[in-house]
């Protein structure tokens, strides 16, 4: 790790735990929003959108998980950003909740997306010791994170989605990164070990991976789209492009998570969170339903 590390930790927790607080939007899903909304193409689109359903039943499961723990901690930084973690994801739920009833109104399969994740969740938790929710929180918490920081570090991207998705995707990815080491901090807090945090990413980068591409394959096969090749092609480029494509972005730095020394503080993140909280401030990202 490099020397400086340490003290960017402390700095990056620090701020973290002292300013976490749930920034309330309300977005309206008109059905008049483009359907390919992501540069007017369908891959990407549903790509997205796929991640939206997973995120209801999953932002409640955090809450769940962190919320079953918090004995566990006796700092009270740690448990302000808690209380801001929660209020967070209680704003991102109700704010995908709306996106999927959008999703739906246009034929989607979202009700049986959703019920397959909830019914896996609802198994984990009958099953399954609290610390382990905990350890897959910590986990699907460092998806989040480095994937938010690869959509707020790409303005060609964010540039061509209409205004009202790009505030939604902002807004959501700043708080993630925000709030992206209470789940780890909590985790240490109650003792979880190292191998369990290893072992439970392991299956959920399983888990992660397969609900995604079953939900973008339902999603394109109800717009008749899994049969062209234009699309595939798109698809192929968007997640594996030898330069720019998301899984080699992504890669480094999930691979980090495994170090015994790792923490999501690690990488700091507070140039972009800063970034994009002006952005939201300024009302650079607007939510007309219609844009």
């Amino acid at each position: 790790m490099d020397m400086h590390a340490p003290l960017t930790r402390e700095r990056s927790a620090q701020t973290e735990q002292n300013s976490i607080a749930a920034r309330p939007e309300r977005f309206e899903w008109s059905d008049e929003l483009p359907r390919y909304w992501f540069g007017g193409d369908p891959f990407r689109s549903h790509y997205m959108n796929a991640l939206s359903i997973l995120f209801p039943k999953g932002e409640e499961f955090f809450i769940d998980a962190v919320r079953a723990l918090r004995h566990a901690n006796e700092d009270a930084r740690l448990d302000a950003a808690i209380r801001g973690f929660i209020g967070q994801e209680g704003w991102h739920r109700q704010a995908h909740l709306g996106y999927n009833n959008y999703l739906a109104r246009q034929g989607m399969p979202v009700a049986a997306l959703e019920g397959r994740i909830g019914a896996r969740i609802e198994f984990v938790k009958d099953h399954l010791r609290p610390i382990r929710w905990l350890a897959a929180t910590v986990c699907l918490e460092h998806f989040t994170a480095i994937m938010a920081h690869e959509l707020l570090q790409r303005p060609d991207h964010l540039a061509q989605m209409p205004p009202h998705f790009r505030r939604l995707w902002v807004w959501h990815a700043l708080e993630e990164l925000e709030h992206k080491s209470v789940a780890f901090d909590l985790y240490v807090k109650a003792q979880g070990s190292y191998g369990m945090r290893v072992r439970t990413m392991l299956i959920v980068t399983f888990n992660f991976t397969l609900d995604i591409l079953c939900n973008l394959l339902a999603l394109l096969k109800t717009d008749g789209l899994l049969g062209k090749p234009g699309v595939w092609g798109s698809g192929v480029a968007f997640l594996f492009g030898p330069r720019r494509g998301l899984i080699w972005r992504l890669l480094p730095n999930y691979l980090r998570f495994f170090r015994p020394s790792f923490h999501p503080w690690d990488a700091d993140d507070l140039d972009l969170i800063e970034s994009a909280n002006r952005d939201l401030n300024a009302g650079l990202l607007c939510v007309h339903p219609s844009s």
